[in-house]
């Protein structure tokens, strides 16, 4: 072994004889003696402290609240044709994966493309039983819909804060497409969409651009799981499994919770989403801007243009504010859009701006965002 010394050598046969597991006996294993007086191994270290053990705990604790979405007759393409060998025109009942979530009442969230496959939507709970359901708000937009369900006391599931969910986070998605079995799969968040989601919300519509604010995760979604809650290791759900294809290296999007939230109210009490639009666009407030502009901290939208013909050219904004709060409540440049595109049209609003080395209060009235 040319131009490579002896104790390098050495120092990397001995480093990878300690990363293999020890079996011919040369070296024992620690152990500790218990109350007892029995000897048994002490539990190796893993490689990532904060990785969980296993989800079994989760998942059983869970379940009760996931369902199944059927149709009252069988519907083609579903996820029966995803298995190997069938065809796309496989035809069942079974549509994919909801679950039970409290808002003034027990309701079931799922995908619109589910809901949407047949017009007689039946959910079968976590005890098999089968009961009628109605779509009765939907958001093409995210791809989402709320269904009823006339049940008293069903299990709902805590819903959490996606805000709060970091890259590299373990997330478990549920599934449970033909009420038979509760499935699991579990990976890592690769991606939080939270500053696309800021940037899509400033013009007048989202398109095709939407999964650009979603979740991205390497846990396997596909038409099974897809409508199913997905949750982080304390058992809350973060988001919902929203499938696009089920050909492996495929992408896989989830649904933020927060920006369902958002709108349920909406859903539930109108059927379907109308969203506002202010025409500020608007960028993060870096430390060095924050220096210029005398602003105390880095919070805030910072307004770098005006839409012409928008509401807020109808307003006293201007681009080189810096817009702190939205009806009292802070902001940036990721959650301003989504507190305009929730505001109620016409409806005037009072926001704190950073202007000139003070604050002041302007005005201002949203309108509805064009289709």
């Amino acid at each position: 072994m040319r131009g490579i010394s002896l104790p390098l050598v050495l120092g990397a046969t001995a480093a990878l004889c300690a990363c293999r597991e020890r079996t011919d006996g040369d070296s024992p294993r620690p152990t500790t003696t218990g109350s007892a007086g029995v000897s048994r191994p002490t539990e190796q270290p893993r490689m990532y402290a904060a990785a969980p053990g296993s989800f079994v705990d989760l998942v059983a604790t869970a379940r009760r609240g996931v369902v199944a979405v059927r149709a009252a007759t069988p519907v083609k393409s579903g996820p029966a044709a995803m298995f190997p060998g069938a065809p796309e025109t496989t035809a069942d009942v079974g549509l994919g994966t909801g679950f039970l979530i409290e808002a003034r009442g027990t309701y079931v969230v799922t995908t619109y493309k589910i809901a949407s496959a047949s017009p007689e939507l039946r959910v079968v709970l976590d005890d098999t039983t089968e009961v009628p359901a109605k779509m009765i708000g939907r958001d093409v937009d995210l791809d989402v819909a709320l269904l009823s369900v006339d049940r008293p006391r069903l299990p709902s599931l805590a819903l959490g804060d996606s805000n709060d969910v970091k890259i590299g986070e373990w997330i478990v998605v549920l599934g449970n497409p033909f009420g038979e079995e509760v499935t699991a799969s579990a990976g890592l968040v690769s991606s939080s969409g939270r500053e696309a989601a800021g940037s899509l919300l400033q013009d007048r519509g989202m398109a095709y651009r939407t999964f650009r604010l979603f979740l991205q995760t390497d846990a396997r979604i596909h038409r099974g799981n897809s409508g199913g809650p997905v949750l982080d290791t304390a058992g809350q759900v973060v988001g919902m499994a929203v499938a696009t294809g089920d050909r492996p290296g495929e992408l896989s999007f989830i649904l933020p919770i927060n920006r369902f939230k958002e709108i349920v109210g909406q859903l539930r009490d109108s059927g379907q989403v109308a969203r506002s639009w202010l025409g500020a666009k608007v960028k993060p407030v870096t430390t060095e801007l924050a220096q210029q502009l005398g602003l105390p901290g880095t919070a805030g939208a910072y307004i770098t243009e005006i839409v012409p013909g928008s509401p807020a050219i109808r307003s006293a904004l201007r681009p080189g504010d810096v817009i702190l709060r939205w009806n009292s409540q802070p902001v940036d440049n990721r959650t301003l859009p989504w507190s305009v595109a929730s505001a109620p049209a016409g409806q005037a609003v009072a926001i704190a701006v950073w202007r000139s080395g003070a604050e002041i209060q302007i005005p201002v009235v949203p309108e509805r965002m064009p289709q």
